[in-house]
C-alpha cells in the first residue's frame, strides 16, 4: 500500500473527515504528513505553539488537559481515527492547552492548521461540514468533563 493510500485510509477512519468528498480528502491528504513517535514521546506539550492538528493512524495517545501551567494526570485516550489538537484551527489560539503523549509506539497524521483552513476556504461545503462536526465534538467533550 502506498503512502497516499495509507493517508486517505486514516482520514476516512476519522469521524471529522469520513463523510467529506473524495476531492476534499485528496486535498487534505496532499497536506498531511505521517510522523512516527515512540512510547513516552510527547507529540506536543502544554504551552507549545498550536500550529497543527493530528489524526491517530496507529497506537494510543493520551490527551491531558492543562491546569494552570501543569497537565492533568487524567485525560482522553486517542486511538485510530481520533483527531486532536484542534486549537490550531481557532483564530488567536497560539498555545496548546493540553499535552498529547504516546502510550505506545504511535503513528499520526500531522496537518497544518492554516493549510487545512485554506483547503476549506476553497471547498466551503467541506469546511462547513467539518466545522459543524468539530463543534459538536467539542461540545460533547466539554459535557463529558462537566458531568463526570
Amino acid at each position: 500500500m502506498n503512502e497516499k493510500t495509507m493517508v486517505l485510509d486514516t482520514l476516512k477512519q476519522a469521524k471529522l473527515f469520513s463523510s467529506l468528498s473524495e476531492s476534499a480528502l485528496d486535498a487534505i491528504a496532499a497536506i498531511a504528513v505521517r510522523r512516527n513517535f515512540e512510547e513516552g514521546d510527547n507529540i506536543y506539550s502544554l504551552g507549545d505553539d498550536a500550529r497543527d492538528i493530528f489524526v491517530v493512524a496507529s497506537g494510543r495517545v493520551r490527551f491531558s488537559l492543562g491546569a494552570g501551567n501543569r497537565a492533568g494526570a487524567s485525560g482522553s485516550i486517542m486511538t485510530e481515527g481520533k483527531l486532536f489538537g484542534w486549537a490550531a484551527l481557532v483564530d488567536d489560539q497560539p498555545r496548546r492547552v493540553a499535552t498529547a503523549s504516546c502510550l505506545e509506539n504511535s503513528s499520526v497524521l500531522v496537518i497544518g492548521g492554516s493549510e487545512l483552513l485554506a483547503v476549506f476556504e476553497r471547498d466551503t461545503e467541506a469546511g462547513y461540514h467539518f466545522m459543524h462536526v468539530l463543534a459538536g465534538m467539542i461540545a460533547n467533550n466539554f459535557m463529558d468533563v462537566f458531568t463526570n
